[in-house]
């Protein structure tokens, strides 16, 4: 039996686990679940989060940066992480992470009802986001011609969960990131992973 990946409908962060086990040919059998109702995650991690892996081991492996790792450590394919530029892709990933993190956090406050949102804090992730596309722009050379790695990887999820929750209009603003993305966006990883209408319509179920 394949390990189990518990995910959710338009999770950013359990999409990027998932679109990393296909790059890397790793069969899970990957579980959509209402995080919100499910009890019986508690037991494998107590905060109740997604992605949550439990290998074929029966151990449990969270959050999704770990998950990613374990898929890269086991799949006995080249790393998604070259060693002589580990700290540099890492910390384009973990800028990525931030990015969808922001995400999530602006979605949770704008579906609150009218009187419970924070505009002042609507605005203040709005920024984050911004500022945080704006340098992964300047930076696109760096990943533009690296193919799969996992700063790519990460990048483009963050983008288009963007796109999904928020904005596309980042695009008139960042072209060297656009333009990456285009190409990139059209591997088969990112085709099967990405939400579809009936996903979209779902309660938003998009914790880690």
């Amino acid at each position: 039996m394949p390990a189990t990946l518990y995910n959710g409908p338009t999770s950013p962060f359990g999409r990027t686990a998932r679109v990393v086990s296909l790059e890397l040919g790793i069969a899970v059998d990957e579980r959509v679940i209402n995080v919100y109702t499910a009890e019986f995650l508690d037991a494998l991690n107590p905060l109740r989060q997604i992605p949550t892996l439990v290998t074929e081991a029966g151990a449990p492996i969270y959050d999704s940066r770990v998950i990613c790792m374990y898929f890269d450590a086991m799949s006995g394919k080249p790393s998604l992480i070259p060693p002589e530029r580990s700290w540099e892709i890492e910390t384009r990933w973990a800028l990525a992470l931030g990015v969808m993190e922001a995400g999530l956090q602006r979605r949770m406050e704008v579906i609150l009802p009218e009187g419970e949102k924070n505009s002042a804090k609507i605005s203040k992730l709005e920024t984050r986001i911004s500022r945080a596309l704006l340098q992964l722009d300047r930076e696109s050379e760096a990943f533009r011609d690296a193919g799969v790695r996992m700063d790519a990887i990460a990048i483009a999820v963050a983008l288009e969960y963007t796109d999904l929750r928020y904005t596309t209009e980042w695009r008139q603003r960042c072209a060297g990131l656009t333009a990456w993305l285009e190409s990139f966006s059209r591997r088969h990883s990112m085709i099967q992973t990405r939400p579809n209408d009936s996903m979209i319509r779902t309660r938003p179920n998009d914790a880690k």
